[in-house]
């Protein structure tokens, strides 16, 4: 069983490192926080965020449906 839990352990890893590396760069190419107060910048800034959160809530739901599985 801690066989099992480590392998779902490296998998959960493997996939927020493989979310986590382009929306870092991403980031790093564009403005996190709005500068200015252009309307586009703002809609394209929120949905950058929602989807960052929507996708760890995705992540930590998955790693606990495979955790309750697993026991």
């Amino acid at each position: 069983m801690s066989r099992m839990f480590s392998k779902v352990w490296m998998l959960m890893l493997s996939l927020t490192m493989a979310l986590a590396v382009p929306a870092l760069s991403y980031a790093q190419a564009t403005n996190i926080f709005p500068v200015s107060a252009d309307v586009a910048t703002i809609k394209v800034d929120l949905l950058l965020w929602a989807t960052a959160l929507i996708g760890v809530a995705l992540a930590i739901y998955a790693f606990r449906r495979v955790r309750s599985l697993v026991r």
